[in-house]
């Protein structure tokens, strides 16, 4: 019943690479994050059910709660946020790891994505000529409706939308 060194040692290393990794994170939302951040974090939050919300919703797009808690751990580590906020997005994103259950459970396995891909390309075209959005959402609505039918307006390198070069979208 001897404890391993290397073990022991492996533990702490990877314990304080974690600790280094938060630190850099930490440094670099300070840096990166200006007054817009704030604001946008500050709305997204700024009641138990908006911070309940937001983490559902995050969670629900991102599909990764871990991902979710490291970055609200971050926010709070930084000063963008303060502690109860962070409390009720992590709640949230705890709740929003179960939307892919409650999606399957709703709609089942028969939808097929396809059904949306027209529609999308769509509405993407309809904002390109009405002129109700910028030229990079319009693109972005209609590679979206490209990839849900199987077509990748990426491997042409063309917008179906504009016909600019792929560069252009991104």
């Amino acid at each position: 019943m001897g404890v391993n060194l290397e073990v022991i040692a492996g533990g702490i290393g990877g314990l304080g690479l974690f600790l280094l990794g938060m630190t850099m994170m930490t440094d670099g939302l300070r840096v990166a994050a200006g007054p817009t951040l704030e604001r946008i974090l500050g709305a997204a939050t700024r009641t138990r059910w908006h911070g309940l919300g937001s983490g559902v919703l995050v969670t629900a797009v991102v599909q990764s709660s871990t991902a979710v808690t490291v970055a609200t751990i971050g926010f709070v580590n930084a000063g963008l946020l303060t502690l109860a906020p962070a409390l009720w997005v992590l709640f949230g994103a705890n709740v929003g790891t179960t939307m892919t259950g409650w999606i399957v459970a709703l709609v089942g396995l028969k939808f097929k994505i396809e059904t949306l891909a027209l529609p999308l390309i769509g509405v993407g075209v309809l904002l390109r000529l009405s002129g109700g959005g910028t030229r990079r959402r319009c693109c972005r609505v209609c590679s979206a409706g490209c990839r849900a039918s199987g077509a990748s307006p990426r491997a042409k390198g063309r917008c179906p939308c504009c016909c600019r070069s792929a560069r252009a979208w991104r």
